[in-house]
């Protein structure tokens, strides 16, 4: 039997067994009809172990970048931030002047899916603490569900990124001083609450990240959407003038 001959042996066997099918049956109503239906679920399928294979590589070139972050020191998240928010890793524009169009020319997909994602939401247990103490003051934490928006983000350099840690630090920094419980605590005359020395916020891994590095975008930091991190609120006294 010739490879022809074999082929069509086994195209009219499959096209028969399709045609019994569930669903598939409804579809072929003669030989024409059949092929076509049989080349369909042929380059579905094909199409869907492409997908899958994309699926699978786009995976492990995410885990590889957040295996970088995660098990690095703050260092090395510092890194990755200055070699992501270069323009390599990005899609460019550009005028085309002899034809008068705008061209955009999109990063390589191994560039784009090596970038962390964005931070959009985090639950945040912050501790009181007053002077001195090393207790803190309140019996619970203050327990604070945090939300980004797109208008939190969208002066950042690569607004993809997500927001920055100074602006988490800002929003948690607002969210106790407009609160009850500090007007309780605090006497404003003699002690005093700022964003840059009363703001200490840890990472998911209790890493503390000072406010030198405000600048740099959560992801970057060790924290993912829907991760608990902790915060400590230090009330301090006044220097004396």
């Amino acid at each position: 039997m010739s490879v022809i001959n074999s082929y069509f042996y086994f195209e009219n066997k499959t096209i028969t067994w399709l045609s019994h099918q569930p669903y598939v049956h409804q579809f072929i109503h003669d030989k024409i009809s059949g092929r076509i239906t049989l080349y369909l679920l042929i380059v579905g399928f094909i199409a869907f172990i492409q997908e899958l294979y994309v699926t699978i590589e786009m995976s492990l070139l995410q885990k590889e970048t957040y295996d970088e972050l995660n098990l690095g020191k703050i260092d090395e998240g510092l890194k990755l931030h200055r070699m992501l928010v270069s323009e390599e890793y990005h899609s460019h524009e550009y005028l085309d002047e002899k034809n008068n169009i705008v061209i955009e020319e999109f990063e390589d997909y191994d560039k784009f899916f090596s970038k962390p994602v964005h931070v959009s939401t985090l639950y945040v247990d912050c501790n009181v603490f007053k002077e001195d103490r090393k207790e803190p003051i309140l019996s619970k934490p203050l327990k604070f569900y945090i939300e980004f928006s797109p208008e939190d983000y969208e002066e950042e350099k690569r607004p993809e990124f997500g927001c920055s840690l100074g602006l988490l630090r800002n929003k948690l920094y607002h969210l106790f001083k407009d609160s009850q419980i500090y007007h309780d605590l605090v006497n404003q005359k003699e002690e005093q609450f700022t964003i840059s020395q009363s703001v200490m916020i840890f990472n998911k891994y209790h890493e503390i990240l000072p406010t030198n590095i405000d600048s740099v975008q959560l992801c970057f930091l060790k924290m993912e959407t829907r991760d608990k991190i902790e915060c400590e609120f230090h009330i301090n006294k006044k220097p004396n003038v």
